[in-house]
């Protein structure tokens, strides 16, 4: 099996096409008439990567994100991506990624993240981008679901409030008791979702209960707070970790030398 049936069969449930216009995906290094001796998933092309790859006589390197996103002027050791180029090159090692058309593709990182939640995923949550659905539990069945997928062990955890004024509750008028006892209708995004400032008001309009994603922006966390949304930030490594898993089960039955790399460097 060579490079290009591999980046044809991940191409075939996220196509590069689904990838958004500013990205960079596909084969960033190497030759797609090579052979694949094996191959190492991994969110990030790191030296603890090639180092897997180099270990187990693998030759491709599949990540999530891209090794190249900003134009390189040199490609020289003293740069820390120009450095894992040049030693992917030096070991005859092959890097293709697949980005953002694996967060928009419906066999992706997002609609995978809601299965393993069990949240019954009704659709992107706007224009291809995170999804959002039920999830029968309170916040404490949501976050054990969400420590178990991603081995984040304390995932922070903002809860929604209203005002006084409409609160019905006697216990605490800050707090709405319902979100935290109550079933749940969720959305997620992974990666930065939390600077995308629509997801306000696609939450308003949904009827969003909590949030799930990373790095969010100040303003947009305290707005969706103050909207009765609570929200869960995870890191944004521990939001994509699932695509080495997905990958790995789309070619584990096509490649024999098959590894997946979790760590973060």
């Amino acid at each position: 099996m060579k490079v290009k049936d591999i980046a044809k069969i991940i191409e075939d449930i996220a196509h590069l096409s689904l990838a958004e216009e500013w990205d960079n995906v596909g084969l960033m290094i190497g030759n797609f008439e090579d052979s694949v001796r094996g191959a190492v998933v991994s969110v990030d092309l790191t030296n603890g990567a090639i180092n897997e790859a180099i270990k187990n006589n693998c030759n491709l390197i599949i990540t999530h994100h891209p090794a190249i996103f900003e134009p390189l002027k040199s490609v020289n050791s003293d740069n820390y991506t120009a450095g894992l180029i040049a030693k992917c090159i030096q070991n005859n090692i092959n890097v293709y990624s697949a980005h953002t058309n694996m967060d928009m593709s419906n066999s992706g990182i997002n609609f995978e993240f809601a299965r393993k939640l069990n949240v019954n995923a009704k659709a992107f949550l706007n224009d291809g981008l995170g999804v959002y659905g039920d999830f029968c539990g309170d916040l404490d069945k949501l976050l054990l679901k969400i420590k178990e997928i991603t081995n984040e062990k304390n995932p922070k955890l903002y809860i929604g409030s209203v005002d006084k004024d409409t609160c019905k509750s006697n216990i605490n008028e800050e707090i709405n008791i319902n979100l935290i006892h109550g079933n749940q209708k969720i959305a997620f995004i992974s990666g930065s979702g939390g600077r995308i400032e629509e997801v306000i008001s696609k939450c308003k309009e949904l009827g969003i209960t909590t949030f799930i994603s990373s790095e969010f922006k100040h303003n947009i966390l305290l707005e969706l707070l103050a909207s009765n949304v609570n929200v869960i930030e995870l890191g944004h490594f521990e939001s994509e970790v699932i695509f080495t898993e997905i990958i790995y089960n789309l070619l584990k039955d096509k490649i024999s030398n098959l590894y997946k790399y979790v760590n973060l460097i």
